[in-house]
């Protein structure tokens, strides 16, 4: 069991010096600290200089009485543990030592198991109030510690059940240009709302219906669990920042707090990274001069469009079209104009095409065309538009420019080389029936 008198400190107050001997002994070997002054007046003194925890003083005393050292300590600190010592003769002092605020109150002489157990009791509420405060200190202190921690973090972080924020550290009021949480919560009116819908990205439409306008624990479970089935590289959302930028960043929901539905959100930035992939996928999958598709990402999309022939059994037709006598127009007017005339072609006919159709840079003069669920008849017919709509087309320096169209319409046991083969042989016959023209085998 503590013995919690031997972590306080004791002020004793008795002017009669026989029983101040007597009772100094006892009591110095129970407490920590003993401090004794003679009457009210050095109590006073003392209680000031040492701020003892418990006071023990007699009330009739010279100079300055008990109950009025204790009017003056309680002046000072009105939370004070002071037990009143009274003879019998003084018990008129009671009702008056009560209404001063004494927290105890002995006759004289006095009971050493009652006074013990008086000091014992008090030394407990202060010895306990004393250890609450520490570890509250402790906790604040490493609570400051921790959002120190967390704010020198750059991912954004924050605590939701998506009803309320309890926690967010520095980047996330950063971010969002607010001073603290609840600034944030008067400008956001549903927290599931600052990730932006795309079809790229993971956003609130993707877990289901959920009643936003009461049950936000629902979102917040369908939204955790939407997160964790994801494949890590597909965990992605998307924020505008506080100058409306959309900003890319990895998520991360962990459970807090099962019971109360607190999850810890993190965010880190990763649109750089997002940046710089478009960047290295436009390189591979576009054609540096005209910038429209080149051959690897067409060859891509033929092998998805021949898994969904082989499903649903629908036509697919390709075309091959090459730019009439260019070899004149380089060694006529140089490269940099036969190039001016391949990016007029490409950027032309790429607005002219259907959205379903994939157009390509094939090397050269030459471009294909891939026309999705189309047949040999109207690829024909959409070539021949193509075909005219080339033929208006003029360059300030080379003039007037036209293209050769060679068509083939896919068939059983067909690859993209045996497609290109007859593609091929057709825009050939286009060549030698005079070009500007539209072949097909």
């Amino acid at each position: 069991m503590d013995d919690f008198l031997k972590e306080v400190t004791l002020l004793y107050v008795e002017d009669s010096r026989s029983i101040r001997e007597i009772l100094s002994r006892r009591l110095a070997r129970r407490v920590k600290n003993l401090i004794v002054a003679v009457d009210g007046e050095e109590g006073l003194a003392k209680y000031i200089e040492h701020k003892p925890d418990i006071v023990l003083t007699d009330i009739t005393m010279p100079k300055m009485n008990g109950l009025e050292m204790t009017q003056k300590i309680k002046e000072i600190n009105a939370e004070a543990i002071i037990i009143a010592l009274s003879a019998h003769s003084d018990s008129s002092f009671l009702l008056e030592a009560i209404e001063y605020g004494v927290s105890g109150y002995l006759l004289k002489p006095i009971d050493k198991e009652k006074l013990h157990y008086q000091l014992e009791s008090y030394a407990r509420i202060v010895c306990l109030d004393r250890r609450n405060q520490e570890q509250q200190k402790e906790l604040q202190s490493q609570k400051v510690i921790l959002q120190n921690v967390i704010d020198a973090e750059p991912n954004i972080n924050f605590v939701t059940n998506f009803a309320d924020i309890s926690f967010a550290n520095s980047s996330f009021l950063n971010f969002f240009n607010v001073e603290n949480i609840n600034e944030f919560i008067k400008k956001v009116e549903n927290i599931e709302d600052i990730f932006m819908k795309h079809s790229d990205y993971i956003y609130p439409d993707l877990v289901g219906e959920c009643d936003k306008n009461g049950d936000k624990t629902c979102f917040g479970k369908l939204f955790f669990e939407k997160v964790k089935e994801l494949d890590e590289t597909k965990r992605v959302v998307l924020l505008l920042d506080k100058t409306f930028e959309p900003k890319s960043f990895y998520i991360n929901v962990s459970i807090i707090d099962e019971d109360k539905h607190l999850y810890l959100i993190s965010l880190t930035d990763i649109t750089k990274m997002t940046i710089e992939k478009v960047k290295t996928e436009h390189k591979a999958y576009y054609d540096g001069l005209t910038q429209v598709y080149n051959r690897n990402k067409f060859e891509e999309f033929f092998k998805k469009e021949l898994s969904r022939i082989d499903r649903y059994e629908r036509p697919l037709s390709i075309a091959i079209l090459d730019i009439d006598h260019f070899k004149n127009f380089n060694d006529t007017y140089g490269h940099l104009i036969g190039d001016e005339v391949l990016i007029l072609i490409a950027q032309a006919i790429e607005k002219k095409l259907r959205a379903t159709d994939i157009f390509a840079r094939w090397g050269g003069e030459e471009f294909v065309i891939l026309f999705s669920e189309t047949n040999i008849e109207d690829a024909i017919k959409g070539a021949n538009i193509l075909r005219e709509f080339v033929q208006e087309l003029t360059h300030k320096t080379a003039g007037s420019i036209t293209a050769s169209f060679g068509v083939t319409q896919f068939k059983e046991g067909d690859t993209l080389d045996s497609l290109f083969k007859r593609c091929d042989e057709a825009l050939y016959v286009a060549k030698e029936n005079g070009r500007n023209r539209v072949e097909y085998k």
